[in-house]
């Protein structure tokens, strides 16, 4: 089953899926950070926001 497309997309969801679960930690963590320290960078809000909806709309399609 080495090219089974299939496989391949599965393969494909579950690093993009763990990809973000890490984004959404690490931004987190960033968040924490700049509400602290004052910084006026809202990036890392954007990309946590991003992050974590992209990763709750995949684990409702898997659902389906």
């Amino acid at each position: 089953m080495r090219n089974n497309p299939d496989d391949l997309a599965n393969q494909l969801i579950s690093s993009i899926v763990e990809w973000l679960e890490n984004e959404v930690e690490n931004t987190e963590l960033t968040e924490k950070i700049l509400c602290e320290s004052d910084d006026d960078d809202f990036i890392h809000f954007g990309r946590h926001e991003c992050a974590e909806s992209l990763l709750n709309q995949i684990k409702e399609w898997q659902g389906e």
